[in-house]
């Protein structure tokens, strides 16, 4: 299960009278004003856009989409945890990229702020990426993570269940959606994300280890 249907099993399956948190508002994204035509002109010649990065900006190519579907189907197969490591890094170069590089070294400078706890200047990176690309599940990430820090609980929960929708195989981010489950007493449910994790990246040692302990917290509970 993933996407959607994925999210509802994940905090579903939680203790009794657990409150379920919101689910975030959907994203628009408004269309592009109308104009009316313009008839008996002959077709300027394409101009290129003042900031290129106008012009790369977009989701996925059909040829890095193929790219990355390749490299799950890799992540899935490998044979030892080297290979997989090195498999993993560059799907993780792949969910960073927005399509624009300015953008890209954004979300870059925000995680090294975020990691040297410089969560203003964090916070102003992300901003600028979310007014931009907020169909990119790598700033919504990274936004929970902030919210974590301040801890703001829930809206930390709303971000990274939008960074899911967004990219149901971002191991990544299943694994830290299952540590905010966890924060919630949802051990179930934090599970669940870990196995949706290994199902994608069977080699993710941090996936596996955390795992292990809730099921072995699970049976000490249960004896």
């Amino acid at each position: 299960m993933t996407g959607a249907i994925g999210i509802a099993a994940a905090e579903d399956i939680s203790t009794s009278g657990k409150m379920q948190q919101p689910m975030p508002p959907a994203i628009t994204i408004p269309e592009p004003a109308k104009t009316a035509p313009v008839q008996n002109i002959a077709p300027k010649a394409k101009e290129k856009p003042k900031n290129p990065d106008v012009e790369m900006a977009g989701p996925l190519t059909e040829v890095r989409q193929k790219e990355q579907e390749q490299l799950f189907a890799d992540l899935r197969k490998a044979s030892t945890p080297e290979k997989s490591h090195a498999i993993a890094s560059r799907l993780r170069q792949s969910f960073v990229r927005t399509g624009s590089d300015s953008l890209d070294l954004m979300l870059r400078w925000a995680e090294t702020a975020l990691n040297q706890s410089r969560d203003a200047e964090a916070q102003d990176y992300i901003d600028e990426v979310m007014a931009q690309r907020p169909d990119n599940a790598t700033v919504w990430q990274l936004r929970a993570r902030l919210h974590l820090r301040r801890n703001e609980l829930a809206p930390a929960l709303s971000d990274i269940r939008q960074a899911m929708i967004l990219e149901p195989r971002n191991f990544d981010v299943l694994i830290n959606y299952a540590t905010l489950l966890r924060e919630t007493g949802n051990n179930k449910g934090a599970l669940w994300l870990y196995s949706q994790a290994l199902s994608v990246y069977p080699m993710m040692k941090e996936a596996q280890d955390e795992m292990l302990k809730l099921t072995e917290a699970d049976s000490d509970t249960a004896l």
